[in-house]
Order: C-alpha cells, then structure tokens, then sequence
C-alpha cells in the first residue's frame, strides 16, 4: 500500500504537468516532499523547473541506470553523461544501451575499443555512423543469417561481402524474400532474385511478393508470372485479382475450379478491379448470407444478391442493412409485409415535393448527419416526419426501413453531401 507521501507525491505531479497555471505552486510543495529519482525525472522532462530539478536529482545518489535514463533525450542529458563518467564505470551493456537510444557515434566509439560481441557490433551498424568499421569487425568473427542480413541491411561498403558470406551458409527463402523487399540492394537484387528462384520457392513465398507488403513493388509481377504459371490455389488466385496481377487469368482459373464462397469474400470486401466478376461467381457458388451481403454492400450485384437474401429467413437489423442498399421491388414487398405497412398510400414524388417546399427556402433545416436532430432532419427523417403512418414503422422496426419505404428511389441521399440533396429538392420544387 502507497505511503501518504507516495500518494500526495503522485497528485502534485499530476497536477504539476497538467495545470499549467499553478505550476510554480505546486513545485514549491513538492520540494518539500521525500522526492526520489523518478519523481525527479517526470519533473525535469515535463516542467519548466528541469534546472531545479536537476540540483536537486544530484543529491538523491542516482544510480548508474537513473542516469542512463536521464540521458535518452532529455533537457538534462548533457549533464548527467558528465555526472555519469565522472562517478560510473560504463561496461559494454551500458554503452550498448546508449548507442540504441542515442546513436551517439563517441559512444559507438568507445564500444568498438572494447571488444565488443556480436550483438553489440550490430547495435552500432544499426544505430550509428560507425557503421562501415562495425561491419568490418563483426566479419572477422563467425556469423549467422541474422549478423550477415544486419551487415547487408546497413552497410554499404561489406554489403557484397555479406552477401556472399549468406549464400554459403543456406539462406532461408524469409531471409532472401525479405530483403529484396526491403532491404536497398542495389545492383545485387538481382543476385537475391535468382538465388530465391534457385531455391525453389513455395507458392505462399511467391505470394509474398505479390501482397507487397512493403509497398515497393519489388518482384511483384516476376512472383505473379510465376505463380500463374504453377497451380495455384483459390486463396492465391484470389490474391492476384487482389494485387491486379493477371487478374483475368486467375479469374479465369478461379470459375474452373469452382472454390467456397468464403475464400473470394475479401475480394470483394476490398472493392479491387474485378471484384464484380468475383461477386458475380461467387453469386453462382451458393453463397450464405454473410457472403450476400459482402456482395450487396461492395459490389455491382447489388439486385442479384438481394434476390438471393430475400430467400433468406432475415432478422431486423438484416432488413434495414438491405434496404440501405437495395430498393428492388421483391425487397420493398417482403419488408412492407413483414412490417404490415401499405405502400400504396405512400406518393413517394409528391412526399418529395412537400419535403422541398420545408427545406429550399430553409437549408439550415436539413442535418444530412442525423436522422432527427430537435427540428432539423435528414431527406429521410422529414420523409418520416411528414407521414404520421411511418412514424410508427420508425418506433417499431427503425428509421431505414421507414424512411427507405417512404423514399425508395432517394435512399442514397438520406445522408449524402447537403448541397446535392437540396440541388434534388429545387429540381423538385420547380417540377
């Protein structure tokens, strides 16, 4: 359990860096707390008072750690390398330590004069300007994948050398794949390339390449030719569309082999070039409702998968997500019954009408981000405002499926861009 002090301590603090007001208050009472090192730390990194602070650190012993701390960024870091050498022996671990944080070179320095072992070389070749005579030094000794791939990452002039070294100790295809994606190889990505191909790649490796997760591009279409080549899999030909590599092919391949609906789902999700082709075999593969309606939601078919759904036994809030998004005739019928809501009464032009003649003249009075909003309302909430039978329909079962009974032909400017939903209504109020 925290002390008195601990906890008053903990509360002036929280005040001192958020209140910047009684700022110099609250220091003046902390002062005359049990103050411990990283109480210290918070104040010197996040208050006007680091130069108080700091007097004040130096009488609490820190410890060879405190400092190390202090020394990452901070607007006492000068001061507590000086204090630091002055009172410490630094061993390797600390100077390791102070390379990653810092990528002081005269650190990096003082670690190569003191024979450093291999994870501390790669420390400096990756964290400081010394790292051509790490890498030359880390050579000298034996090396696994790891050391040599660090050397190729950040070296330029031991890069080759590097390289070489790799490929006489069997280098997975991670290692070669990865680094032609991100590493700059210069004029030996080629060398990687091949040396990949020659390995035998698998499919998923190739298709590593293909989802470009770095965003570079690299070997992308030589992975894709390749892959098109062999047999793939409905999850790589589905991933080929995806990246827009031989994307007919692969479609092409893909009503061959007739896959689970499931595996073009993404696809069509995605809203990549060719997902209406996808979307129109997955709608021959006897898709489920879930399926249905990735299709109704991201795809051209939008009719054809809300015949399909209809067949569906829907729950509510199924029935609202497809009348957002269909307003086919099947569609209307099977929610105004279910809803036991006559259409027939409903002039859907003249409704509209009426909504203009509120709204042309008054546009602060259409809120195209709510449905009701006090006396502002969307297109579909003044539709569902002016038809008392509707508002029923909206307590009951939802302002969608009320306002999409009202207004099928307008669902897509319920929430649209307000200038284009009153550019509608004037057309409306002048016919």
């Amino acid at each position: 359990m925290k002390s008195i002090n601990d906890r008053l301590k903990s509360f002036l603090l929280v005040i001192l860096v958020r209140e910047i007001e009684t700022q110099a208050e609250t220091w003046e009472h902390l002062k005359m707390l049990d103050l411990d090192c990283d109480d210290l730390y918070i104040v010197i990194t996040e208050t006007a008072f680091a130069n108080e602070a700091w007097e004040v650190y130096q009488t609490k012993n820190p410890t060879k750690d405190d400092l190390l701390y202090l020394m990452e960024g901070t607007p006492k870091s000068q001061e507590a390398e000086a204090y630091l050498m002055e009172r410490f022996e630094l061993e390797n671990e600390d100077l390791d330590w102070l390379v990653e944080k810092t990528g002081q070179d005269r650190f990096a320095q003082l670690l190569l004069q003191r024979n450093p072992n291999n994870d501390q070389l790669i420390t400096i070749i990756k964290h400081s300007g010394l790292n051509e005579e790490a890498a030359t030094e880390l050579l000298k000794g034996t090396l696994d994948n790891y050391d040599l791939r660090a050397i190729i990452d950040n070296s330029n002039f031991k890069k080759r050398e590097a390289l070489e070294r790799l490929f006489q100790q069997n280098p997975t295809n991670e290692d070669l794949s990865e680094m032609i994606c991100y590493t700059d190889l210069g004029d030996l990505e080629e060398l990687v390339w091949d040396q990949f191909l020659s390995q035998n790649p698998s499919n998923e490796e190739l298709l590593y390449f293909v989802k470009d997760y770095s965003g570079r591009g690299r070997k992308k279409e030589e992975a894709a030719a390749l892959l098109i080549e062999r047999d793939p899999d409905a999850d790589a030909l589905a991933e080929l569309i995806v990246a827009d590599q031989f994307a007919d092919i692969a479609l092409e391949k893909l009503k061959e082999i007739k896959p689970d609906p499931e595996e073009l789902e993404f696809v069509i999700r995605l809203k990549k070039r060719g997902m209406n082709e996808v979307a129109a075999l997955c709608l021959s593969l006897n898709p489920d409702k879930e399926q249905l309606f990735e299709i109704l939601e991201n795809s051209d078919k939008k009719t054809e998968a809300a015949l399909q759904l209809i067949q569906f036994p829907l729950e509510l809030h199924e029935l609202a997500d497809l009348i957002v998004h269909s307003t086919i005739e099947p569609v209307l019928e099977l929610i105004s019954g279910r809803v036991q809501f006559d259409r027939s009464q409903v002039n859907e032009e003249a409704l509209l009408q009426e909504i203009a003649q509120k709204i042309v003249n008054n546009p602060e009075l259409l809120d195209v981000n709510h449905w009701h909003n006090e006396e502002k309302h969307c297109l579909g909430g003044w539709a569902i405002t002016l038809n008392k039978a509707s508002q029923k329909i909206e307590q009951q079962f939802g302002s969608e499926i009320a306002a999409g009974l009202l207004l099928p032909n307008y669902v897509h400017l319920f929430f649209a861009d307000k200038d284009a939903v009153i550019e509608v209504l004037k057309k409306k109020s002048i016919a």
